[in-house]
């Protein structure tokens, strides 16, 4: 499966609940091929391109990181955000407790091997139906995780059984800068349409000032 065909599958919006094991496997094993060969931390982790890159549309949801504790991010890759963010909130004396979730045993070896001493801390799991031995005070995570007809029970599932009471989901939407049209489709909008009050948000851009990061924050 090339590329094209890759993001035409995991788009799909005809996936059925019989189906879904088949899905999950399919982008598993697409993305965790393509990471774990990459060359850069940071395209281990999904994004192209150089480390200033990486930095300007990932440094954000270090804003919605107010306070100290456990932070689990599901899709973790590498480990090599989870690695940023336990920098970027200490530059700003905040302390956060990071957990990691894949769904690639190849991604998770990488993200153990990063951050050894959380290694313990980082699983092997899959965000629509894994089952923490407790809950989390920041969850981050993306939609596309999950087939699009299953995305709003996705976000109701996190928030029922992964992020504590008075904790924080950060939805994390990430654009290419090919696209026509920038200004819509932004999954606060959804999040807004599904009756969530999205309490925050930052934003990422690229150095030419296009937006092509944006975190949406609920409260739970």
């Amino acid at each position: 499966m090339d590329r094209e065909a890759f993001i035409a599958y995991s788009n799909r919006t005809d996936v059925t609940a019989d189906e879904l094991p088949e899905w999950f496997a399919t982008v598993r094993d697409y993305l965790q091929d393509a990471y774990v060969v990459a060359e850069t931390p940071w395209q281990q982790s999904g994004k192209s391109g150089t480390y200033e890159q990486w930095t300007r549309l990932r440094v954000p949801i270090s804003e919605l990181i107010n306070r100290d504790g456990t932070l689990l991010d599901i899709g973790c890759a590498n480990g090599f955000l989870l690695e940023c963010l336990l920098y970027w909130s200490s530059m700003k004396g905040v302390a956060i407790n990071p957990f990691g979730l894949d769904i690639g045993e190849k991604s998770v070896a990488l993200a153990r091997a990063r951050l050894p001493q959380f290694d313990r801390q980082i699983h092997i799991g899959n965000g629509w139906d894994w089952q923490p031995s407790h809950k989390f005070d920041f969850v981050s995570t993306e939609l596309v995780y999950v087939p699009v007809p299953f995305q709003q029970a996705y976000v109701e599932r996190l928030l029922t059984h992964l992020v504590k009471p008075g904790g924080t989901l950060i939805i994390a939407h990430y654009r290419s800068s090919r696209e026509d049209d920038l200004s819509t489709g932004w999954h606060d909008e959804r999040l807004r349409e599904w009756g969530y009050d999205v309490a925050a948000m930052s934003r990422g851009f690229s150095h030419q000032g296009l937006e092509l990061s944006r975190y949406a924050a609920i409260n739970c």
